[in-house]
């Protein structure tokens, strides 16, 4: 049995279109080509508000703000394919599963009872500062009570493999998310999966 942190954004739910055209019309723009979508897509939650003008100062203040207005628009927000699955599988075989995630713990609670997968989560830490999650790991093996040896973070953003490293945690980067393969590996993650059943094989290898 071992200890599964989730991120949620770009690894469970696929909220990349979802922050793509809030932080657009944020910057005043009202439509993005498919081109422009595509490119973006690639790109991580900073890197995208930086590309459509937004100053870093403004980003905790308008990823507040995107959080909170996404309330409405969850039952259109889906898993990416295959994670319900992975999830309920893992869960089923005795894992402890947990998300981390700077979304708010009452989207994400929505989200996942809307998808039958409330009860797959043991624990789940929302509204985590941006681009600080790793005191949020140490607090969440502090208080479940979980070796470090236990435990792994499976995230899509290079901040999530650096907040794992940080504090010396197993990581698995997926590359159906808010960042490109050669940036996840150049950050060099425990492993770089690209499929929800290569998750699957991967964690039953660990």
């Amino acid at each position: 049995m071992a200890a599964l942190i989730f991120d949620f954004d770009g690894t469970i739910a696929d909220t990349i279109d979802y922050f793509i055209d809030f932080i657009a019309k944020e910057a005043g723009l009202e439509s993005l080509s498919t081109e422009q979508r595509h490119q973006l897509r690639q790109m991580s939650l900073r890197r995208i508000a930086r590309e459509l003008g937004h100053p870093w100062w403004r980003l905790p203040k308008l990823y507040y703000k995107g959080r909170h207005l996404m309330e409405p628009k969850l039952q259109n927000i889906k898993p990416f394919k295959g994670m319900p699955e992975v999830i309920k599988k893992l869960h089923a075989e005795g894992h402890e599963l947990f998300i981390i995630s700077s979304n708010s713990v009452h989207n994400m609670r929505s989200f996942l009872r809307r998808q039958h997968l409330r009860t797959s989560f043991l624990q789940i830490y929302g509204g985590v500062v941006v681009f600080g999650k790793a005191p949020t790991i140490r607090q969440l093996l502090r208080e479940q009570h979980i070796a470090l040896s236990e435990a792994v973070y499976i995230g899509d953003e290079l901040r999530d493999i650096q907040a794992a490293q940080s504090v010396g945690m197993r990581v698995i980067a997926v590359s159906w998310g808010f960042a490109q393969n050669a940036d996840l590996l150049a950050a060099k993650p425990t492993a770089l999966v690209r499929t929800p059943q290569e998750l699957l094989e991967k964690l039953e290898e660990m």
